[in-house]
């Protein structure tokens, strides 16, 4: 049995997933696999995949389900250790699982990295900022700080969760609920992959946004995490944002409270972290500010 198991779903990828593969394998421990599930492609996928003449590599073919029952079957399908992302576009970086693998034995559940973005311009390289166990979940009720496609986990964090449910941001819901449980997240500070940027990309549709905020499911999520940490339930920001019935001073005055309480829970984390989830804050404050169709910015 492998300790790793990286797991891909993949659907209409023919033009992407043989350097995508290839590059994990390059990276990839001994003691591992790579596990690709076609999830119904229209395209050449399957071909491709096909081309692949490497004994760490299995492949798996179905009907389209959409990308959380996929990965919830390639979890069923594997019984590793350690569980990693990698997406059907993206490329791995050197050095990425042994580096992630590490953390993990230093005593984090789950792993991830930044990351380059290329294939829109001029490759963008990151801040190289890591995020520790302890500020991860505050910087969850702000934004999703990672690439799904850079996780590295310990399969049971994964399950002990309740793997992933279908909503449009499967991955940002399945870490709010990991960091209810208390679950070690942690963002190492290398780029640990090359993410492409696309047109065709799910997560560059206003549409997919939208219905992200407006997810019963992944309010819920959230709201658990912010009564948890901040002693109240929260509405996300981007929700809040698009909030029927609620006038722009409702909103105004209910990221003033949201923020009250968020630096009270930031005010005993490392000067720092805290400097970083304050400038965080920020950006998020004047993100739903220019969304008012009243301009006056609240100072709390």
């Amino acid at each position: 049995m492998p300790r790793l198991s990286v797991i891909v779903p993949a659907y209409n990828a023919a033009a992407t997933i043989i350097p995508a593969i290839r590059s994990s394998l390059r990276a990839l421990p001994r003691d591992a696999e790579v596990v690709v599930l076609d999830d119904g492609s229209t395209d050449a996928t399957a071909e491709e995949i096909g081309r692949i003449d490497d004994s760490r590599v299995r492949v798996l073919s179905r009907p389209n389900r959409g990308v959380a029952a996929a990965l919830n079957e390639l979890l069923s399908v594997t019984d590793s250790e350690f569980v990693a992302r990698m997406d059907a576009d993206d490329l791995v970086l050197p050095g990425r699982f042994r580096r992630q693998r590490q953390a993990v034995g230093a005593g984090a559940d789950a792993v991830f990295t930044t990351v380059v973005t290329w294939g829109a311009g001029v490759p963008s390289l990151p801040r190289p900022t890591g995020i520790e166990p302890e500020d991860f979940p505050l910087h969850l009720l702000l934004t999703n700080p990672v690439a799904h496609s850079t996780l590295f986990a310990r399969r049971s964090a994964m399950v002990d969760a309740g793997g992933y449910r279908s909503v449009p941001t499967e991955d940002y819901d399945l870490w709010l609920r990991m960091a209810v449980r208390g679950t070690r997240l942690r963002r190492l500070p290398l780029p640990g992959l090359a993410y492409r940027i696309h047109p065709g990309q799910v997560t560059a549709s206003m549409s997919w946004r939208r219905s992200s905020w407006e997810s019963a499911e992944l309010s819920q999520s959230y709201s658990a995490l912010a009564e948890t940490l901040l002693g109240a339930p929260a509405r996300r920001i981007t929700s809040l944002s698009i909030a029927d019935g609620a006038t722009d001073a409702d909103k105004r005055a209910e990221l003033d409270v949201f923020s009250e309480r968020f630096r009270s829970a930031a005010a005993s984390h490392a000067p720092r972290a805290r400097r970083a989830l304050h400038r965080k804050l920020g950006e998020r404050r004047s993100w739903l500010h220019s969304r008012l169709s009243d301009t006056e910015v609240s100072h709390v």
